[in-house]
């Protein structure tokens, strides 16, 4: 007769996998002591939940939805998680106000669900399909922006680079504690900012 799996312990679980996610990072976190620490065996954890990223996944992703709303919100539809960006157009200005406004609501994500946007910022497999798109985005404003096609190897590799920089430094920032949510929020808009400036740099200097 099959086990029936209980919502009390699922609930211990993700718990655990929570403190374990914080303490030791996504990629270096373990199986081994997530189970461990929900006093269960490895065997009986896989049970429940089969990887490291389907618990991460049931983690983070209600928080993943709440800035994919936002972004959607922001652009009026053109620009939702997952989406190519193809279908979005912006001058820099714009661009710069649409960022003010992303940087404030997701401090004010992260105000609410701390533990959730920390966690998504690690190399899961959201983050790395929230980073992708990032760097599609990037992508696009690139070839937008100076005289490059768009399969050029030179705006993968730039926009990557982009990409993992710019939440790299989110992450940092974020994992402060000695931080106002204020100086936060200016914070993130002086650093997503920044980036922006890069991109309007005069075209010569990318040729």
């Amino acid at each position: 007769m099959a086990q029936v799996l209980k919502d009390e312990v699922r609930d211990s679980i993700l718990e655990s996998a929570r403190e374990e996610f914080l303490e030791h990072g996504f990629d270096d976190s373990s199986m081994r002591r997530i189970a461990q620490k929900s006093r269960m065996t490895v065997g009986n954890l896989y049970r429940y939940f089969k990887s490291k990223d389907e618990l991460s996944d049931t983690i983070v992703s209600p928080t993943y939805a709440l800035i994919d709303g936002m972004v959607d919100r922001l652009t009026g539809g053109k620009l939702g998680l997952g989406k190519d960006g193809s279908a979005f157009s912006a001058e820099i200005p714009e661009i710069k106000e649409m960022l003010g406004s992303l940087s404030d609501g997701l401090v004010e994500i992260y105000k609410k669900h701390r533990t959730e946007v920390r966690i998504l910022m690690m190399g899961s497999r959201l983050n790395r399909e929230l980073t992708a798109w990032f760097a599609a985005v990037i992508a696009d404003l690139i070839t937008r922006s100076y005289p490059f096609e768009k399969d050029d190897e030179r705006i993968r590799i730039m926009s990557q680079c982009y990409a993992d920089a710019i939440f790299g430094g989110i992450r940092t920032m974020l994992a402060n504690k000695n931080i106002s949510d204020e100086s936060l929020k200016n914070m993130v808009r002086i650093y997503l900012n920044s980036y922006l400036m890069m991109l309007d740099q005069d075209q010569s200097a990318m040729m």
